[in-house]
């Protein structure tokens, strides 16, 4: 292994000893990673000089240059620093965090007052929605795995996947986010779900496909496969939570589901339709256009909170007006970005997903590219 891949290895394994949610993943050397866990543990302040004496040596490797850039930031930040919103975004990102203005938001309110059943205001009949397309807590398990083994089959033939790959599935509650897909290395990924709120049909093929199969598995199965593996790079063995790499990821991951599956609404109701669950596809694929026009308000949430100084109330009024969403959802989304240890992460989704979208261009084989690209947020926006 290089010395340098070596000690950035190191650095960020010393840094996730501070902070749990940094290190993502990590599947290298057992030894590398036992010996940072016996040693003392290193202040903060110590582990940003590391990084800067790092990156003084990293000149002929962008990626990983930015990879280190963003831990020293991080460093900074748990040694007491404090970064505007948006110099956090540059620094640890390497994206300008935007503020997405309201016309889509404006879009979505049309395309729901025309989808959605009945008369008068929208917010009553979207909630109504929500509670008709639940689906019930003894069907989750089972309906989130016959989706995944439909689009292993859809990620087979459209982009492929290496032999012998898997994921586990676990259904669990208290978590800030929906679904997280945690890399274990051997081609496997352990999916977690949240079940805090109930679970919309409309969104099983979506987070299937962004967890699993489409998203990040995929992603990370052909890193390993390919460049761990075949090319030896054991920088790709660690995946950095808050970092440049996660633009990338995030943005991977919300294109993936409609190369695979498209709007997912007839794969969704079929796969329901099997174990007895009856779910409108045709009035699903609407309203599920106009939530996609609405996701990028949990960033402007984040963005009023953390970067504009609003309260806490405040946030909740502005994603009221515009998400129109029930009141359990309104609480979940504020809640979440309130208590966010890297505010900008949430416009990896939006602004990821624009500069992914943008380079593939709906092409599979570009996607299959994408993958294993040593890329940064900045070469995809050129």
């Amino acid at each position: 292994m290089a010395e340098p891949v070596e000690r950035y290895l190191e650095l960020a394994l010393r840094l996730g000893r501070h902070e749990d949610d940094l290190v993502d993943s990590y599947y290298g050397p057992a030894e590398l990673a036992g010996r940072v866990e016996a040693e003392e543990l290193r202040e903060p302040a110590v582990l940003a000089h590391d990084a800067e004496a790092l990156l003084a040596e990293l000149d002929g490797d962008p990626w990983l240059a930015a990879q280190v850039r963003s831990l020293a930031a991080s460093a900074r930040k748990l040694a007491g620093e404090r970064f505007d919103y948006s110099e956090e975004g540059r620094l640890v990102y390497g994206i300008e965090p935007r503020w997405h203005e309201e016309e889509d938001f404006r879009r979505a309110a049309v395309l729901l007052e025309e989808a959605l059943p009945g008369e008068g205001d929208v917010r009553p009949r979207f909630a109504r929605w929500f509670e008709q397309v639940a689906v019930p807590t003894a069907l989750l398990d089972q309906a989130l795995r016959d989706t995944a083994a439909e689009l292993r089959r859809l990620t087979r033939e459209t982009i492929g996947l290496p032999e012998g790959e898997g994921f586990e599935l676990e259904l669990v509650t208290g978590k800030r986010w929906r679904g997280y897909a945690r890399y274990l290395g051997g081609l496997r990924t352990r999916v977690s779900v949240n079940t805090d709120l109930p679970f919309p049909a409309a969104d099983l093929v979506h987070l299937a496909s962004h967890e699993i199969y489409g998203g990040h598995h995929t992603h990370r199965v052909w890193q390993e496969a390919d460049l761990v593996r075949e090319r030896g790079q054991q920088e790709r063995t660690l995946d950095v939570l808050w970092s440049p790499e996660a633009v990338i990821s995030e943005g991977i991951a919300e294109t993936g589901p409609a190369l695979v599956a498209g709007d997912g609404q007839a794969l969704a109701a079929e796969v329901l339709g099997r174990l007895g669950f009856d779910y409108d596809a045709e009035t699903g694929s609407k309203v599920t256009e106009a939530r996609r026009l609405l996701q990028p308000i949990a960033a402007n949430v984040a963005m009023l909170v953390h970067g504009r100084d609003a309260s806490v109330e405040e946030a909740r009024e502005y994603a009221a007006e515009w998400s129109l969403q029930p009141d359990d959802r309104l609480d979940k989304l504020v809640a979440s970005q309130t208590a966010s240890p890297s505010p900008p992460y949430q416009h990896t989704y939006w602004q990821g997903l624009e500069l992914v979208q943008g380079h593939v261009r709906g092409d599979a084989g570009r996607f299959r590219e994408l993958l294993t690209a040593r890329v940064l947020p900045s070469e995809l926006a050129a």
